[in-house]
């Protein structure tokens, strides 16, 4: 099996991702494996396991095949109807982490939307860091809200959640304000983006990944209804890719009701994170 995953493009370890398959599919580590060499496998379980590895050399992503993704020392259930989290995001996790402890009193309970939410890896993954933050997860797609509440309710922290369906801010009533808001919008502008990987073009939503209007007008837009939304000396912080996030920021710093505009770099020095403060 690791022989066949050696052959394809998109694998990058085939050793972790023959882990992956037989510890999710069959419960068995390594060390299971060896002990366990000779015996028998019931054979549908042996056929779900040729059948993983046969789409994986097609280039299907492993997280969908599996169901699971790991993202912040969690795992998450995923389906083709979300965005597959990735450790990039978690720069604008960190982010959120850092303002609330930074600027909120302890005491008080913190109200967070997760703007664009899909698995709801964001929202949840803040809500088990911090155990009075109540969350709002908002998402076009019933499908991906699903996946959300699964996950909430997997992680136990469902009773701190709710889950509206509608076009980002659509949802809310005028008068709902947020201590923070934390949103993965869609930021790749070429569909045929060199550095975008095959298996995400062509397997992930369309609708989670490509940016179809002029990025600075977008971010504009998103900011302003953003800010409208904040409490004073609130958070607003979008991820972004490495060609949008001057658009981002640009557009941002043209909102008067936002100060200190700033960006979160990655280990490479690429822009992940765009953030500003509620005036």
């Amino acid at each position: 099996m690791r022989g066949r995953l050696d052959g394809c493009n998109d694998v990058v370890d085939s050793r972790q991702e023959t882990d992956n398959i037989f510890r999710v599919k069959l419960g068995l580590d390594p060390t299971d494996r060896i002990i366990h060499a000779r015996g028998h496998v019931h054979t549908p379980a042996l056929e779900s396991v040729r059948h993983i590895v046969n789409e994986r050399v097609a280039g299907v992503p492993l997280a969908y095949l599996l169901g699971r993704a790991d993202f912040d020392g969690n795992s998450f259930f995923v389906t083709r109807d979300v965005l597959i989290p990735r450790q990039d995001t978690e720069f604008l996790l960190r982010r959120g982490d850092w303002f609330i402890r930074d600027q909120i009193k302890p005491r008080r309970s913190m109200s967070m939307l997760d703007l664009g939410s899909g698995s709801g890896c964001v929202g949840i993954s803040m809500a088990l860091r911090h155990p009075r933050l109540e969350v709002v997860f908002i998402d076009i797609s019933p499908a991906a809200l699903e996946v959300a509440r699964k996950n909430a309710r997997l992680h136990g922290v469902e009773q701190r959640c709710q889950f509206l369906e509608g076009d980002w801010f659509e949802p809310l009533d005028r008068r709902d304000r947020f201590d923070l808001i934390l949103c993965n919008p869609p930021y790749i502008t070429r569909r045929n983006d060199p550095l975008l990987e095959k298996s995400v073009r062509d397997h992930e939503p369309r609708l989670a990944l490509f940016l179809n209007e002029d990025p600075r007008e977008f971010f504009f837009r998103l900011g302003r209804s953003a800010v409208s939304h904040l409490r004073t000396g609130g958070l607003f912080a979008v991820e972004v890719g490495y060609d949008t996030g001057w658009p981002a920021r640009e557009a941002l710093d043209k909102l008067k009701s936002l100060e200190r505009v700033q960006g979160v770099h990655d280990f490479n020095g690429t822009e992940r994170v765009i953030w500003g403060l509620r005036r």
